[in-house]
């Protein structure tokens, strides 16, 4: 069975400068493509707060990250599960207080 892996988006914070030549700018950005970054995003800083460059990459997951996104899926199912399961013995319980009047009503009898 092959195991089906997302793709998860990396970041990290951009330290480098937007002044000075286009040469060390370019130089700088190079080498950040050159570890394996695809991109750069910006949040904008509010008020007089500077505004923050990430560069992001792309990967497969991890076996730890696959591993708990998959507990995490099960976590939700069975929490699911059991909610069907209660709201259903709810409806049961309902289904017993109800007249035949109402259960014909219902189209039950």
């Amino acid at each position: 069975m092959t195991i089906k892996r997302i793709k998860v988006k990396e970041t990290k914070r951009y330290w480098g400068e937007f002044e000075g030549s286009l040469e060390s700018i370019i130089a700088s950005l190079q080498a950040e493509l050159d570890d394996g970054w695809e991109g750069i995003t910006i949040e904008y800083g509010y008020y007089d707060d500077p505004d923050e460059y990430y560069l992001y990459k792309h990967r497969e997951e991890t076996d730890k990250e696959y591993n708990k996104r998959v507990k995490q899926l099960e976590k939700e199912e069975a929490v699911k599960a059991k909610a069907k399961e209660r709201k259903l013995e709810q409806l049961k319980k309902d289904l017993a207080n109800l007249t035949e009047d109402e259960l014909k009503q219902l189209g039950v009898k």
